[in-house]
Formats: C-alpha cells, structure tokens, sequence
C-alpha cells in the first residue's frame, strides 16, 4: 500500500493562521452575478448607441423632406421614435419680370440712287461759252434759203492722221472726241483753233457684241460708277459744249442709267447731242424733264462706206434741210467719207446752205435755253 503524503504546509509568517478556502458552490454564483450586470450593460449603451445612431442620421441632411411613413397598425400600442423634422424651405420667388427690349429691325438695304434734281442754268451754259460763233441768221423756215446743216465728226483722237484731216476739213465742224484716245489736250486745242466745235463722244453699251472701247457706260454697271466713269470722261479734255453717245443703243434705252448721265450734263451747263442708235433712246423726254439743251441725229453718212451710198447720204442730207430748215449729219473718219467731205463742203453755200456748229441750232429744239 502506497504511503500518503502529508502536504507541508502554507509558508508565513509565524504564528499567522491561514484562512480557509469558501467552499465550490459560493464561488461559483459568484462568477453567474458578475456574468449578468455585464449583459445588462452592454444592452442599455447598445440602445444608447442606436438612440444616438438614429438622431445623428435625422440630422444629416437637414433640408432633406422627410418621407412620411405609415403609422403603426392600430392596437399596437407602439409608436416610432419622431425624428427631428427638416427646416421649412423658403418659397423660391418668381423671376423678376423684365420689359422686353426693343426688337431693332434689321437695316433697311441702301435706297437706289436716284439722280439729282437740277435746277436748268443752275450750273450756267457752259455749252454757251465754249460755243464757236456762227453766222448771225433769222430762224430757217421749211424750203427757204439758207438752211442749216450740222456736219459732226466721230470717233476722232485714236487714228491720228484720219482725225489729223478730219480736222482740216473746211468749218465750222463739229468733233468728237473718243475720251480714250491720247494727247487729246493738244488734238482738241488744234481743232478749236481751226474753228471747230468739241464735244466728248462718250463709250456706250450697244445691243450686240460691238465693242464700244474701255471705260464703257453699261446697264450693269452701278449707279455711282456710272456716275464715276461720265466724271472721268468729262475729265478728259476741256472747252466742250456737251457730249454725244459713241454706240450706245442698250445704254440709251434704259431710262435710269441715262438719266444719271443727262442730270450731271444739265447740272454742268452742258448739252446732248443724241446719235439715235435706238429708235427707243430716252433721250428727248429726260432732256426735256431735265431741262437740256438736246439736238437729234438725222443723217448717218457711212453705215454703207461705198463711196456711192456715201453721196446718196449727202443728198439726204440736202433734202433734210430744205424740209425742215436745219439737218444733221454724222459721218466718221472714213477715207471714203473725208474724201466726200472735202468735195461736198465746199459747194454748199452755192446750193442755198449754210454750215453751222452744233450750238446754232439748241435754241430751235425742245428744251433748249
């Protein structure tokens, strides 16, 4: 049999005795007590935490609108914890009302030029002084003796030994000058001094493919630059009495363009000596709206340049004249023509005639002054 053994016993102080162990069943409720109070408060600051958890989350976004919930069924008894309500929204005022601003019309296009209105002699008579002096005569009367005939030379400056003769011809002949042509300064102050009227043969559009040359009055073309190129034209040389059209059947026919032309001629004293390319010129009623001294082609001499249609012309022109007291020719510095010229000329004043400039004859037409 195993011998038992005496534990020795608890070290202390001497004398001291030692305290006796509580028995199992008193330390184990010990240990149940304590077990409970800790549940007990952990679940009342767990319902702290949710209690603050819910205000904080109420709280979060205040301007937020609540979402009403459906209350609780009815004998329940229980009622939801109220969360802290939004802050009233402000009403949003209307927006201000603002008076509408004027609606500004889109510009209105440029009105179209119209040609100025000219007072007659506003300008003086410029044809008046550079006018050469004809024979003082009476009136013609239709089959008297003595009447008149206007001899006007086209197209001269550019040929210069053509325009060179023409300007020898026996006078007084009236020239007309292209404003194109050079040295027109020196050209025109010799045909003055051999007595001989000027006029500038002004470029215009014809019907057709004919060219009327460089710095041309067309129908297309502006008003301010047909304005522009007579200015130019006008420009060219001095000591004339008006203008006639070099061409210009297209251009002549269209009433706005030529009145541009005809209201700067009478605003400058000037006068019109209209070629009648068109039997639809417009020239007679705007120089008599414009007040314009205006004379009237009758004759062409050398549509047809054979040498007898040239001299057919020249009867014409003799009949002309007796039947109406005044005729006026237009030829060109044709050979064949010049040469007619230089025979015909001088039989004139033995046949009844008399050879005047373009200005002896403005005071027998409509609208001269």
């Amino acid at each position: 049999m195993p011998r038992r053994v005496t534990p020795p016993p608890p070290l202390g102080r001497p004398g001291q005795k030692t305290p006796k162990r509580a028995p199992a069943r008193r330390r184990k409720g010990a240990r149940i007590s304590l077990t409970r109070a800790q549940l007990a408060g952990i679940v009342g600051l767990t319902a702290i935490v949710a209690l603050l958890g819910a205000y904080v989350l109420g709280n979060r976004h205040p301007h937020k609108p609540t979402v009403a919930t459906a209350p609780p069924p009815s004998g329940t008894g229980k009622t939801s914890p109220r969360l802290p309500s939004a802050p009233p929204v402000p009403p949003v005022p209307p927006p201000e009302q603002h008076a509408e601003a004027p609606v500004t019309p889109p510009p209105a296009p440029p009105p179209k030029t119209e040609p100025p209105k000219v007072e007659p002699g506003k300008g003086g008579a410029a044809w008046r002084r550079n006018a050469v002096p004809s024979p003082q005569m009476a009136a013609p009367a239709p089959g008297a003796a003595h009447a008149r005939i206007v001899l006007v030379i086209d197209d001269l400056g550019v040929d210069r030994p053509r325009s060179t003769r023409a300007v020898a011809l026996p006078g007084p002949v009236t020239t007309a000058w292209l404003p194109y042509a050079h040295d027109l300064a020196d050209q025109t102050r010799a045909a003055k001094a051999a007595g001989h009227e000027l006029i500038v043969h002004v470029p215009m559009e014809p019907v057709g493919k004919a060219d009327p040359g460089p710095g041309a009055l067309t129908v297309n073309l502006s008003d301010e630059e047909v304005q522009r190129r007579l200015e130019a034209d006008l420009a060219s040389f001095d000591g004339y009495v008006g203008i006639n059209n070099h061409m210009g059947s297209r251009f002549t026919a269209n009433e706005g363009k030529l009145s541009i032309v005809l209201a700067e001629l009478s605003r400058r004293g000037l006068m019109f000596l209209d070629s009648r390319t068109t039997p639809d010129t417009k020239g007679p009623e705007l120089a008599a709206r414009y007040r314009l001294p205006l004379v009237s082609r009758d004759v062409f001499l050398d549509d047809d340049q054979s040498p007898k249609a040239v001299q057919a012309m020249l009867a014409k022109v003799e009949e002309v004249a007796r039947r109406h007291g005044t005729a006026v020719a237009i030829g060109h510095p044709h050979d064949v023509t010049l040469t007619a010229l230089e025979h015909w000329l001088p039989t004139l004043a033995a046949k009844g005639f008399t050879l005047v400039p373009l200005t002896a004859v403005i005071a027998a037409t409509p609208g001269g002054t």
